[in-house]
């Protein structure tokens, strides 16, 4: 994995941790989804957390009408010139991907 690939899921990570620290209600909802579903078999605990972390930062992407990946880089950064170099980045590896 390159260099770039590694620090746009640094990013990302910061981007959610970040979202949580902005939105306790979220972190309590969260909280409260993955005791609600602490019971359930076939998936570990880790595996239904991140599915639960998804879910509700995608909401509330949605819900402010960005695509969760860009709120998720926007959050994680902490300049326009990082976040812009992280698109870049991103950008790249898309089309490394498919051969452009």
């Amino acid at each position: 994995m390159s260099v770039d690939a590694n620090r746009i899921k640094e990013v990302i990570e910061l981007g959610k941790q970040r979202f949580f620290e902005q939105n306790p209600s979220k972190l309590q909802e969260l909280e409260a989804i993955i005791e609600r579903d602490a019971d359930k078999s076939g998936s570990d605990i880790s595996n239904r957390r991140e599915v639960a972390r998804y879910r509700i930062i995608a909401a509330a992407a949605k819900a402010i009408g960005k695509d969760s990946m860009m709120m998720l880089l926007e959050l994680g950064t902490d300049s326009k010139e990082e976040f812009d170099h992280m698109i870049a980045a991103q950008n790249s590896q898309i089309k490394s991907m498919i051969g452009m």
